[in-house]
């Protein structure tokens, strides 16, 4: 929880909400560290306040009937969110890794929050495109690109065809996320690793070996027109939605 004090009083602390919200980061007085799996309480915070996350993870989900959920996006560095980023549908915000966040300053960066809200929109219309019209191997090639932009390994030299980043999402969240089954998900990660596309040693690691291909199978490009590149013969995706 983002604890504030009005007339002198301290919010009491909420359980599974922010590591140390009153504890002042050395040399970084504006940060805050958010541990995994907590939830983000904003509805304390002034609508105006907005946080960048300088590492970590958090996602944006709406509760569904029967314990499920739809999550609506996942955030990486560099990206806000406060309570008018959030509460728009009231969806909830949690921490999928240890994650810190520092406060931006409104009269400093007046225009972050409308580009923000903006960047918001424009993710939205495309996971409504995801949801209602693409397939599940478009989906999950989609969900990758994504995620390598945001999350890509900052030790390893930038690279067209091969970029690593840690997968900060279970295979249930992928699932969540892109609308599919965890068997559908699972499958489809499996199927690209077999014909090279990606390769993962470790479940929270990931690394693209050729970008291009994934893209044209996430573009709904016909896979028939791709060769496998690490097979002579030709890819073979299921399209089932």
């Amino acid at each position: 929880m983002l604890n504030t004090s009005v007339s002198g009083v301290t919010p009491p602390r909420r359980a599974n909400t922010f590591v140390f919200p009153e504890r002042k980061c050395p040399n970084s007085p504006g940060v805050r560290l958010v541990e995994q799996g907590a939830a983000l309480v904003l509805e304390d915070t002034h609508p105006c306040e907005a946080f960048r996350i300088v590492e970590g993870c958090i996602c944006l989900s709406l509760p569904l009937a029967d314990d499920r959920r739809q999550i609506l996006d996942i955030l990486g560095p560099g990206r806000l969110v406060g309570a008018q980023l959030s509460s728009i549908n009231r969806c909830s915000a949690i921490a999928l890794s240890p994650t810190r966040l520092e406060t931006v300053d409104p009269m400093v960066e007046g225009s972050a929050t409308v580009d923000a809200l903006q960047q918001m929109l424009r993710r939205a219309q495309s996971h409504a495109t995801l949801l209602g019209r693409k397939t599940m191997t478009e989906r999950v090639a989609v969900a990758l690109l994504d995620l390598a932009d945001q999350f890509a390994n900052p030790s390893r030299k930038p690279s067209r065809s091969e970029i690593t980043f840690s997968l900060h999402l279970t295979r249930a969240d992928l699932a969540d996320w892109l609308g599919l089954t965890l068997s559908t998900v699972s499958r489809c990660l499996n199927a690209f690793k077999r014909h090279g596309l990606i390769a993962f040693d470790h479940p929270k690691r990931i690394t693209i070996r050729h970008r291009d291909t994934l893209e044209a199978l996430a573009s709904g490009v016909p896979v028939s027109a791709y060769r496998s590149p690490r097979r002579s013969r030709r890819v073979s995706f299921n399209h089932a939605s």
